[in-house]
């Protein structure tokens, strides 16, 4: 798993990289573009796969707990999905566990799951004050990450 995160850190770094050459050689956009949309009709099919596999994943998750709010698709370098959640209710533990097991061939589905409960266990810990906690928003890519938010009382 290091071994992949770090590969994955190196390709950011080197996409990161030549995005930034471009610019600063004074690449115009169309040029740009050109790199961007020269993305072979293969490799634009698995993207597309694989964001499909990714949203039909949502109403799996609503069923653990996790209300899907909306689903931002960016199609940048890299392209990635983020979800954006709010926590609908608690279910116990066993009745989680035999809704993983019964979509166990969903790659995915797990590893969000466990960030998910991740992110609420975080959230539960924070000193909200005059705040409330709203949504979980968790972005799937190649620098994937989850962002919490929190809003004011009303």
């Amino acid at each position: 798993m290091k071994d992949l995160l770090n590969k994955v850190s190196e390709k950011v770094a080197e996409k990161k990289d030549a995005a930034k050459e471009a610019f600063e050689a004074n690449i115009n956009f169309s040029k740009f573009s050109e790199k961007f949309t020269g993305m072979t009709d293969s490799a634009k099919e698995k993207s597309i796969d694989f964001m499909n596999d990714l949203i039909a994943l949502s109403p799996i998750i609503d069923e653990i707990g996790f209300k899907t709010t909306g689903i931002t698709i960016s199609l940048g370098l890299p392209p990635d999905v983020t979800f954006h959640f709010q926590k609908a209710s608690d279910i116990p533990a066993e009745k989680r566990d035999a809704i993983l097991e019964k979509h166990k061939d969903k790659v995915m589905l797990n590893t969000i799951v466990k960030t998910l409960l991740l992110a609420d266990s975080y959230q539960q810990k924070l000193k909200l004050g005059s705040f409330r906690f709203t949504n979980i928003d968790m972005c799937i890519g190649l620098t994937g990450g989850v962002s919490f938010q929190l809003v004011p009382k009303d």
